[in-house]
């Protein structure tokens, strides 16, 4: 009998695309260039743990994503932040419909419920007004097959519409790191989703070396060209001293992912 393997990822970026109108089928991928322009990916070509900018209505749909995705497996533990209380009250029906199929349901918003919501024993809501986690919109299933999707404000926006930087994965022990991160910060045990800081930090770092890497590969590249037309210019001087700041760059680029280290072990102390 053939048994096939669920792909997580998969389901859930089929999830997405179904929810997003064919206009916003792409997003920019973050801190990241390709001859100084924006790299722009398919929303089925999304890779896990890899950032990204999200407007404010792909980053609605890839929450609604993860819970209907999260319905589907039949249990398990499903966490929602809102950062509007006006964003939970207008979602108020379709939980009371989810809340049944999963295990447990914990809402984060801004705000107090007037009067007690009639979810049952299985739903939690909790009031995160002026916590760190309002800054976050998080969508996370727990259970047999995880998933999770967060961002925040990015800073920059344009005339018409928000930007979000986040990412998403499928990775039952990313999920749970986050789980525990998320919280200590509802309980105030903590002050900073530092799991998100630690994972923007590293991205960034990677594209850093990525791009110095590029471009001295380019200035090295027109060196070699030049040498070739007018070999007498390459005088052992010359030579020397272009060895000498290859020797440079390589300690720049080494000190990149020191100082990137260096500031998550403060982080974590």
């Amino acid at each position: 009998m053939h048994i096939i393997q669920r792909n997580p990822t998969r389901e859930l970026l089929l999830e997405l695309q179904r929810r997003v109108p064919a206009s916003r089928q792409f997003v920019q991928e973050a801190f990241t260039s390709e001859h100084r322009r924006p790299i722009m990916v398919k929303l089925n070509d999304l890779r896990e743990n890899t950032f990204y900018l999200f407007d404010d209505i792909t980053a609605r749909a890839f929450s609604d994503a993860v819970v209907e995705w999260g319905v589907r497996q039949g249990s398990g533990r499903l966490t929602l932040s809102y950062s509007a209380f006006g964003e939970f009250q207008a979602r108020q029906h379709r939980l009371r419909r989810v809340v049944g199929k999963l295990d447990r349901i914990c809402v984060l918003s801004i705000g107090q419920p007037l009067k007690s919501l009639p979810y049952g024993s299985g739903f939690e809501f909790c009031n995160i007004t002026g916590n760190p986690l309002t800054q976050y919109r998080i969508a996370m299933m727990e259970g047999r097959f995880s998933a999770l999707f967060i961002c925040r404000e990015d800073g920059l926006r344009s005339a018409d519409k928000q930007r979000n930087l986040g990412f998403f994965t499928c990775d039952k022990v990313a999920v749970g790191e986050f789980a525990d991160g998320i919280a200590m910060v509802v309980r105030g045990l903590a002050k900073r989703l530092t799991a998100f800081e630690r994972l923007e930090l590293l991205h960034r770092t990677t594209q850093r070396v990525a791009r110095e890497l590029e471009s001295y590969s380019r200035r090295m590249e027109l060196v070699a060209r030049r040498a070739q037309r007018r070999p007498d210019l390459l005088t052992p001087a010359r030579f020397n001293r272009i060895v000498g700041q290859a020797i440079v760059k390589i300690e720049q680029l080494k000190e990149i992912p020191r100082r990137a280290l260096r500031s998550i072990n403060r982080t974590r102390s």
